[in-house]
């Protein structure tokens, strides 16, 4: 495997699990997490979860791939995978 193979690779799967490590990072900056508590507050977790989500997809332009239920962040209980289209 050249470097060029290998970079897509990492790139690749750092992409199907974008979704975990967005919630993971609200998780560990305290900044994030507060607003993130407030826009629970204000619009529901599945609400506020599902928008997240959506908007990975979207502004990224992901293709949905499967769902994981095991994400590393606690935030969430499961997260649609993606891949690049």
């Amino acid at each position: 495997m050249n470097a060029n193979e290998y970079a897509e690779q990492v790139v690749n799967e750092f992409i199907t699990d974008i979704t975990d490590h967005l919630f993971l990072s609200i998780e560990q900056d305290d900044k994030k997490m507060r607003d993130y508590t407030t826009n629970v507050n204000r619009y529901g977790l599945d609400v506020l979860n599902k928008a997240i989500g959506f908007k990975v997809k979207e502004l990224l332009n992901l293709e949905n791939c499967d769902e994981n239920k095991e994400p590393k962040s606690k935030l969430i209980k499961s997260y649609t995978r993606h891949r690049i289209n």
